[in-house]
């Protein structure tokens, strides 16, 4: 087997410092190529070992982000990833939950890593997860894929009435054969002090493939990106992973252990005025720990069962400072999450059954963005089932399916801090059900174009919690959505394929909080209020390979309307809270040893940003940023080197995405080099 050492740019590293067409359920556990190394079966959309197998009628609205296009970004954390993925668009302040994520204009997605699903910090979480520890991420819009996750967000019981827009699923790395990567990159942005990190993988596979086999890999990696004072948006990190694996035969079962701990500033707001937010937030330590095991067990080729059991736990120190007096406290949090799922695929000639349940145990001492103390202990029970038909020789599928979910509240309160708070102030309360009933279906026009579409109507029913109240007193209606997306699929050839889509997302009496409050046994709380919105929109993916040697991705996503039944006078958010436009780009080239990769981001202007303070109006959005970075292969030996150099928006535009304590602006201009030896 010919070693490999692959380096990926810089001088500074020894500090250490979509397509599936088959529907059959026959497959091989694990497969080998003609390299010797071993291609993973359970990332296949529609394997029946994924643990995320999505209905065909569904792949449409399904990206998935490889371990070649992660390279190609050179992202500089997942959030950074994620804003270049289509329908994405990524938000940033100065505040507890920095990172917001919005799909086509709506929020609420559920994160999940091996399995394990993310509690409400997650925007404190994933900025610490190594690129190096990702093989790929899947993301499945409009989530109406049931059997992934809970249709209500996990946690706070305050979360009972979401609308999950997406699920984003990360997938950490299984080694392909015996082999390991050391890297290490500096970095500087303009006016910043610079940036490092290192990074070591390495990992192995053992056994027969005919017989018991499996591999197991660990991973190490640290980063300090620090910040001046007058800017406080510097971050660190250290964190471990170990992961492995055995097979035989039709069984398979995986383990995943991941640590780690850091700090992350709050960065500070400039006013309208030019002056600074004297505001001094910061989280130190943040530590996280995820255990997750795995696996599934393939009876015969038409029936295989899979599971997962998974704890995420998250521990918090957040400090409240001044930068213009000596004012200080901190407030000590921490949250567990705990999942079990249960799924058995199914196929009956051509009929396929998908049969699910999950349970989902939360608790935990956190804070939220209306919120600075809130404690609870909560749990979610669901269960799933869809079928799945072929019709007209296999150019027609649909399907159907059905999703019941409820959450149940132990206990739980929420106030301006633990002082103020009423232990136990809800408890015992079992909030309304939701259910979930989706329809799809998927017709090949011919051999280059294809029609798909897909139905949902959710009944999220009400929170219940007893910080939901009106300034008027009136009752809260059950939350209740419908979605429409209709798609035109077209391979004309490889260099062109080509993905239309129209979707409609219509949602009655959905729960907003406000900026007026009130007082509750001596706690003070945030009225609420149910507001109608319907967001349509159209979106454009073109890609394709050139001359083998060239590869292009371009999305566009415009959102039509977003109409608001007048929320916050706002009846379009459309310009005023979310961008109309947003485009992205992937484009790598290889020629002669050099590999060229470009990625762009572009999303349009809006006037106002929302939050617990209300609405501020403020320039934001409007911005266009490039990435690009060049490598080259050199070869020692028989070992290949690659050395890289990177620059992060490369025209320099500062631009802000959120308002609330004042501007947050981007960095700019960021300039590093990589360097990472495989071996």
């Amino acid at each position: 087997m010919k070693q490999k050492l692959r380096i990926s740019a810089a001088m500074m590293l020894l500090l250490l410092g979509n397509e599936v067409a088959a529907e059959t359920y026959a497959l091989e556990p694990v497969n080998v190529n003609d390299t010797g190394t071993y291609e993973r079966d359970d990332v296949a959309l529609d394997s029946p070992t994924n643990l995320y197998k999505v209905e065909k009628s569904a792949r449409f609205a399904t990206e998935v982000i490889t371990r070649e296009e992660i390279e190609a970004h050179q992202p500089k954390d997942i959030f950074d990833l994620l804003n270049k993925a289509t329908g994405m668009d990524l938000t940033y302040h100065g505040r507890r939950s920095p990172f917001s994520l919005n799909m086509r204009g709506n929020g609420n997605i559920t994160y999940i890593i091996d399995g394990a699903i993310l509690p409400p910090s997650t925007s404190r979480i994933l900025y610490k997860i190594p690129m190096l520890a990702i093989e790929e991420i899947q993301i499945v819009r409009s989530a109406t894929a049931l059997s992934i996750a809970p249709s209500i967000n996990v946690g706070a019981s305050n979360s009972g009435s979401g609308v999950n827009i997406a699920y984003v699923i990360i997938r950490t790395k299984e080694p392909k054969m015996t082999e390991g990567v050391l890297s290490a990159f500096y970095e500087k942005a303009v006016s910043q002090p610079g940036a490092n990190g290192q990074s070591l993988y390495a990992g192995t596979r053992f056994g027969d493939k005919n017989s018991w086999n499996g591999y197991m890999g660990i991973m190490l990696s640290r980063f300090e990106r620090k910040s001046k004072d007058t800017w406080f948006d510097g971050s660190d990190s250290q964190s471990g992973m170990f992961n492995g694996g055995i097979r035989n035969g039709g069984f398979a079962l995986n383990f995943m252990a991941y640590k780690d701990s850091g700090r992350l500033e709050m960065q500070r707001g400039v006013k309208h005025d030019g002056t600074l937010d004297d505001s001094k937030w910061y989280y130190d330590p943040l530590k996280t720990t995820i255990l997750s095991l795995d696996g599934s067990m393939l009876w015969n080729e038409h029936h295989v069962t899979l599971f997962s059991l998974a704890q995420s736990k998250y521990q918090q120190n957040e400090h409240n400072e001044n930068f213009a007096n000596a004012a200080a406290s901190t407030r000590d949090y921490g949250e567990k999450t705990r999942t079990y799922s249960l799924r058995h695929n199914a196929s009956f000639g051509d009929t396929r059954v998908q049969l699910g349940t999950q349970y989902i145990e939360a608790e935990g001492v956190g804070s939220d963005l209306f919120n600075p103390y809130i404690k609870y202990d909560t749990s979610i029970k669901g269960a799933s089932a869809s079928i799945e038909q072929s019709l007209l020789d296999g150019d027609l599928v649909v399907d159907a399916g059905y999703r019941w979910d409820q959450k149940s509240i132990k206990d739980s309160t929420a106030a301006k801090s633990e002082a103020l708070a009423t232990p136990n102030a809800n408890k015992g309360v079992d909030l309304s059900p939701a259910s979930i009933v989706t329809l799809g279906g998927v017709y090949a026009l011919n051999d280059w174009h294809v029609v798909s579409a897909r139905y949902f109507y959710g009944d999220q029913g009400v929170s219940g919690d007893f910080t939901m109240q009106t300034k008027d007193g009136s009752a809260l209606d059950p939350e209740k959505q419908y979605r429409y997306e209709i798609a035109l699929e077209s391979k004309i050839a490889p260099y062109f394929h080509s993905l239309v889509t129209y979707f409609d997302t219509d949602i009655k009496n959905e729960k907003r909080a406000t900026s007026d409050t009130y007082m509750l046994d001596d706690s003070e709380y945030y009225y609420y209020k149910q507001v109608d919105s319907r967001t349509k929109g159209v979106e454009l993916t073109l890609k394709g390979t050139i001359a083998d040697n060239t590869r292009y991705k371009f999305s566009w996503t415009r959102i039509l309307s977003k109409e608001t039944q007048n929320y916050q006078n706002v009846e379009d958010e459309v310009g005023v809270i979310i961008p109309r436009n947003t485009f992205s780009l992937l484009l790598t080239h290889q020629w002669n040893g050099y590999h060229f990769n470009l990625s762009g981001k572009k999303a349009g202007a809006y006037t106002s940003s929302l939050s617990p303070m209300g609405l501020s109006y403020a320039d934001l959005g409007n911005y266009t940023r490039f990435d690009l970075n060049i490598a080259k292969d050199f070869v020692f030996d028989g070992y290949v080197a690659t050395a890289k150099i990177y620059g992060r928006n490369v025209t320099h535009d500062q631009y802000a995405t959120k308002y609330t304590t004042g501007y947050y602006y981007d960095r700019g201009r960021t300039l590093g080099c990589e360097l990472s030896i495989s071996f």
